[in-house]
């Protein structure tokens, strides 16, 4: 029985909606997109199917922290979710070459007319709509920053808004303009920048998953802060269930488990929690702190 909060259950939500509205609609762009020979549209069509692969692992592990499921995570954060990134990060960078390879040997030709035109410029115009929804639905799900993930999704989620609105006006002039020349130039442009979105997406993901990957236990002089930290507190809290610390990159992150009596307010408990968060900041500039609370008498198998 999952004992999620009510800011649990709105982020696991919107993630699954955004997730879910993408597969939606990814078969029937991809099939317009090759219907109507856009290269724009397809390079966007084939940015977002891999995508919605990372979107799919982001919202597993979600819900696996959000049910404590996180036996097979290490400090919270998934190995398997970074791992996969890494894997649709190379196969966006397969797939940015081919687009480019596609720019590189493209010819001028006349555009589909017609239906096919039509619901081109039809499909990525709602594409854009719900992009834009489903990026303030995130932002909302993201607003108290306590979701790693949830925060990556909105900042997916607004890159892809902005390719979606370079995207919307590129198709509707090579589908629509009646110019052969204009209609290439704007089916190069808009792959170009959908090209470059995919590099730059590949960059971000690569970034944050590599450092995540290579992790490393915390150097001695750190842990000794995170004890002078804890002794501070030793008054305020019943038991030390479990401390963990590691290093992340050029950070940290710790997660420390403890326990409260069952008697004392909630408030009380996370003003404690809210001034030793701020101490271990003090002591650990940059570092990403999880404070976990349990009532007395509760034990947390490691």
């Amino acid at each position: 029985m999952s004992n999620m909060s009510p800011a649990e259950r709105a982020r696991e939500r919107a993630v699954a909606i955004a997730v879910l509205a993408d597969l939606a609609l990814c078969g029937p762009f991809v099939a317009v997109a090759i219907w109507s020979g856009s290269l724009t549209m397809i390079a966007d069509g084939v940015r977002g199917t891999l995508l919605i692969c990372v979107g799919l692992v982001s919202y597993a592990t979600l819900r696996n922290i959000n049910r404590r499921r996180t036996g097979n995570f290490e400090y919270g954060t998934a190995k398997l979710e970074q791992a996969v990134s890494i894997l649709i990060a190379m196969m966006l960078v397969v797939a940015a070459c081919f687009i480019i390879y596609k720019i590189a040997t493209k010819v001028p030709a006349a555009s589909e007319t017609g239906s096919a035109a039509y619901l081109a410029t039809f499909f990525v115009t709602f594409n854009l709509f719900l992009n834009i929804g489903q990026m303030l639905s995130l932002r909302r799900a993201a607003r108290d920053g306590a979701s790693i993930i949830v925060a990556s999704q909105y900042r997916a989620r607004i890159a892809k808004t902005i390719g979606s609105v370079v995207v919307v006006g590129c198709v509707a002039l090579d589908q629509l303009a009646g110019n052969v020349m204009l209609s290439f130039w704007a089916d190069i442009v808009g792959s170009t920048v959908v090209a470059f979105i995919m590099l730059a997406t590949t960059y971000g993901m690569l970034k944050e998953a590599m450092p995540d990957l290579l992790d490393r236990s915390l150097a001695e002089p750190m842990q000794m802060e995170i004890n002078k930290v804890l002794a501070q507190f030793f008054d305020e809290y019943d038991d030390i269930i479990r401390v963990r610390s590691r290093r992340l990159g050029n950070g940290a992150e710790v997660e420390i488990t403890l326990t409260f009596e069952g008697d004392r307010p909630f408030s009380q408990i996370a003003g404690i929690l809210d001034r030793m968060r701020a101490a271990l900041t003090q002591a650990l500039p940059g570092a990403q702190i999880v404070l976990v609370p349990q009532p007395a008498g509760h034990h947390v198998m490691a």
